[in-house]
């Protein structure tokens, strides 16, 4: 009697484990087969472009998702800049979804960061008005003793629902290991930036 008991249990277990595991691995696939059908472009400054390493993110993301990530990254590329180029990419490529990764070189320059929050606003906006989404990526200040990121972004973020990466990036510029230089990832810290990204979009957008 007690062994009927306990197979009835552990079948009970196994319905209820099922019925947790299968919607998350079925949301896993559809949104993979999503992904793979949509554009992807990922806008930004060297962080973008990817350089200190073989790879950028946005290749790296590529090769997660297993769909072409077009990469429009420019090194040295300053919020201002970045607004007046945006239009044109929106125009050419009729993006589903812009990873935008941008105003790193506003904090290295020390410029007015309240304009770079002006810039990176009117960036988001027009993405929305060109029908895609955004998902965001906070920049720390380089610049800082701790390279915290800064807040503006988080407020960006709350103000216009965006799918949102806070810390990462300020993570692997924190650690020596992940960096090839004071400001940029190298090969390992830009796979763990895709795998974040990626991370994120897979869960739903």
């Amino acid at each position: 009697m007690k062994l009927i008991v306990t197979i009835f249990l552990l079948f009970v277990l196994f319905l209820s484990y099922s019925k947790f595991i299968k919607p998350s691995s079925l949301e896993y696939d559809k949104n993979m087969q999503i992904l793979k059908e949509i554009k992807i472009v990922a806008f930004g400054d060297s962080i973008t472009k990817g350089v200190g390493a073989k790879k950028s993110y946005p290749e790296r993301l590529g090769e997660i998702l297993k769909t072409a990530v077009i990469n429009e990254g420019v090194p040295g590329e300053t919020s201002d800049e970045g607004l007046k180029r945006l239009p044109k990419v929106l125009e050419k490529y009729k993006p589903d979804i812009v990873i935008l990764c941008h105003g790193g070189n506003d904090i290295l320059r020390r410029y007015n960061l309240a304009d770079t929050k002006k810039n990176l606003q009117h960036m988001i906006e027009l993405i929305h008005e060109n029908n895609a989404k955004v998902l965001l990526i906070g920049v720390p200040n380089f610049s800082g003793f701790s390279m915290s990121v800064e807040k503006f972004y988080e407020e960006l973020a709350d103000e216009y629902d965006l799918l949102f990466i806070p810390e990462a990036l300020a993570q692997i510029i924190n650690n020596p290991d992940l960096k090839s230089d004071s400001v940029h990832p190298n090969d390992k810290g830009y796979e763990l930036l895709a795998s974040k990204v990626a991370a994120l979009l897979l869960e739903g957008f």
